[in-house]
């Protein structure tokens, strides 16, 4: 009975573990993809703050100066890629 406790227990973090990666995968930017990130005031993304695009130098995926501000309200439009990138 105990050794049926100790595997149960052991399964379920291991299905706890699996879940939290793949969430925290789940949000992850493609490599080499260059986006247009416009910056808004609130979640209801209706007053734009600032906005970027990124560029590409030396192969790699590197972010523009920002025209305005920034804000954790944001949405992502893809625009491009760099050599090596997925688009």
């Amino acid at each position: 009975m105990r050794m049926r406790k100790i595997r149960n227990a052991v399964l379920l973090a291991s299905v706890a573990a699996a879940t939290s990666l793949l969430s925290v995968g789940a949000g992850a930017q493609s490599p080499g993809v260059m986006y247009h990130r416009t910056f808004y005031s609130d979640a209801t993304l209706t007053v734009q703050v600032g906005w970027y695009i990124d560029r590409c130098a030396n192969g790699r995926v590197v972010a523009a100066p920002v025209h305005g501000t920034t804000s954790p309200y944001y949405t992502l439009e893809a625009v491009g890629s760099c050599p090596g990138g997925y688009w």
